[in-house]
């Protein structure tokens, strides 16, 4: 250091002046090393220092600084390494080395800088997964102080960057995910078997969309409870004609509420005992229909007896055509209750998907031409579950139900027929539909055995169905809104035959309708056409009403019509378009017109129009 100096060239140290000393020693630079008034043996300067060449000692003194010099405090006595017990360099030789220690030290404070870099960069790269395995620092870890390590901005954000890829790697390794569990035949009868016992009830079955076959089922506990199945795993294995069992294909298994809509065919009581109570009937099916989910595919007709059977609003999801139909119903005549519900029976096993009958009477059946056992064997047929709703007790009601998988309700009020209705709808609501694909080479109406596996987080079993699907209506292309067939058949053969083919008996409801169905049957060289609707009698009067529960707005009734009963007294009710006196117009007439001792002009001259909707 040059006499004078506050601070070292090289290292950048303070110098330290002696203890008592007011100035600089002339010749010694004030120095960290120098204690005690030794001087450092590295403060010597020696030409032949090894690391110390042509360094040339001061030997003329610098004037002393005139301001008082400051009080610092005494640097620690540096220990040389290479000097011990007096021995190593004179001190003409060690005075040359300060400013090569100078060095020396940065050059390995630098490189200790450089490992701790190296060792940190390291460490975040793979510190982790050491970490993971139990490592972790050493005590006798190095640790460099701020004044002598000072990282870069840039070094800082190098290091930063290092450990958020580190991190990224690390978080897109994800663990190897769990095998599938084994939802093979095999796989969920197993597990079934650990699961609370689950009973399946087998409702129905579907195949209008062949080889897809769809079975409805109820699942019950061992109470007979309804239960819910949530996330069901099944599998099946079906047998057709009692040949090879083989597992099939399971498309989807569902609970009808909300997903699938369910086919109501309503058999109403409109009897003449019916008269104080036809009021609150009315008013408790109108709340039933408005409650029903459309959306979802829901649909209902309306079927009413007396002595007859008269529809009252065919198939349809549109609740003000349903509650015209409820509100034409009028008492009268006796019960004919097995017919109507015949008559219910063959349409909902005509309909897709799930569909059941439900029928309410006030007393016992005294009308019909079918028997109750008849009912069953249709109902069996089609596998259709009836309901039926009584206010008297009848035990023929409760086979009927307990027979084809309904139930009866003996009620002492009409106002507890709301209750029930609610009871039965969600009951078929509750419903499930498993669909699975057969084989398309067999017949899609042999009878079929399936075992149905079934399982879910709760509940599970391993179940043998029969069953033998039906034919149901198919939807049909048609030519025209309007078709005329001739043929000599009654009125309920041609209804019946409508509905076969996807429509109804046409309704006239304006001028424009009523030319249109008159030209056919003109072209047709026809004069009696049977169209889709009845009369009913309201106090004294007759009047007239649509199968389709249209409005009753247009009318043409021939002069005197109608009259509700032909000349003999036997009843007319049918509707008829027919030609007399040289005109178009409306007439009621009896179901059978070809067996009408003395009349015979009806032959060759008679067909029906049957409508399409869509």
């Amino acid at each position: 250091m040059q006499d004078g100096s506050l601070f070292c060239e090289r290292c950048g140290n303070r110098a330290a002046v002696p203890p008592g000393s007011g100035q600089f020693n002339q010749g010694q630079a004030a120095s960290p090393f120098r204690q005690n008034g030794n001087v450092n043996p590295f403060q010597q300067n020696v030409s032949g220092n090894p690391f110390q060449q042509n360094v040339r000692q001061q030997d003329h003194q610098q004037p002393v600084n005139n301001y008082p010099p400051p009080q610092y405090q005494q640097a620690p006595v540096y220990q040389d390494p290479y000097y011990q017990d007096g021995a190593g360099y004179t001190d003409v030789q060690k005075n040359g080395k300060s400013s090569n220690t100078a060095i020396i030290i940065a050059l390995a404070a630098l490189t200790l800088l450089v490992l701790v870099l190296c060792g940190l960069l390291i460490y975040l790269m793979v510190g982790k997964d050491e970490s993971s395995s139990g490592g972790g620092k050493s005590d006798s870890e190095a640790v460099v102080s701020e004044r002598d390590v000072s990282l870069s901005e840039k070094e800082t954000e190098a290091v930063s960057d290092s450990e958020e890829v580190s991190v990224s790697e690390e978080q897109e390794t994800e663990p190897a995910e769990p095998e599938p569990p084994d939802n093979s035949y095999e796989g969920i009868a197993k597990r079934a078997a650990s699961r609370q016992p689950v009973k399946i009830n087998y409702v129905s079955s579907d195949v209008s969309d062949y080889p897809n076959v769809k079975v409805y089922f109820m699942a019950e506990d061992e109470q007979g409870d309804t239960v819910d199945l949530y996330s069901p795993n099944v599998a099946v294995k079906e047998s057709v004609k009692g040949g090879a069992e083989l597992e099939r294909e399971v498309k989807s298994v569902e609970q009808l509420k909300g997903r699938e809509g369910v086919s109501f065919d309503i058999v109403a009581d409109k009897s003449g005992s019916m008269r104080n109570d036809m009021d609150a009937m009315q008013r408790v099916m109108s709340q039933f229909v408005d409650a029903l989910d459309y959306q979802s595919g829901d649909r209902a007709e309306l079927i009413a007896f007396d002595s007859f059977v008269m529809y009252m609003c065919t198939y349809t999801s549109d609740t003000s055509l349903l509650k015209n139909g409820i509100n034409n119903m009028e008492p009268y005549g006796e019960t004919a209750l097995y017919d109507a519900l015949y008559e219910g029976v063959t349409n909902a096993g005509a309909q897709r998907g799930a569909r059941c009958v439900i029928g309410f009477t006030d007393g016992s059946d005294n009308q019909s031409s079918h028997t109750s056992q008849e009912v069953i064997d249709l109902a069996n047929f089609y596998s259709v579950p009836v309901f039926i709703i009584g206010t008297k007790g009848a035990s023929d009601y409760a086979n009927i139900t307990s027979a084809t998988g309904g139930q009866y309700w003996n009620v002492n009020s009409i106002n507890d027929m709301s209750q029930i209705l609610d009871q039965i709808y969600a009951q078929e609501k509750d419903m499930y539909c498993m669909e699975y694909v057969s084989d398309s080479a067999l017949d899609k109406f042999s009878e079929r055995d399936i075992e149905l596996a079934v399982e879910d987080e709760n509940y599970g079993t391993v179940t043998k169905i029969n069953f033998t699907p039906t034919e149901t209506l198919k939807k049909q292309t048609h030519a025209s809104r309007y078709e005329l067939i001739k043929a000599d058949v009654t009125w309920e053969q041609a209804n019946a035959e409508c509905i076969r083919r996807g429509g109804h008996l046409i309704t006239i409801n304006s001028e424009d309708e009523m030319k249109k169905a008159s030209q056919l049957a003109q072209d047709a060289d026809l004069k009696y056409i049977w169209m889709g609707g009845y009369t009913s009698i309201r106090g004294t009067s007759a009047f007239g009403h649509w199968i389709t529960g249209e409005p009753f707005n247009y009318q043409q009734w021939y002069p005197g019509e109608p009259s509700r009963n032909d000349k003999d007294g036997f009843a007319e009710m049918y509707l008829m378009l027919w030609f007399v006196d040289n005109k178009w117009s409306w007439n009621d007439q009896r179901n059978d017109v070809f067996n009408i001792p003395g009349i015979t002009y009806f032959v060759g001259k008679t067909g029906y129009i049957c409508e399409y909707e869509d």
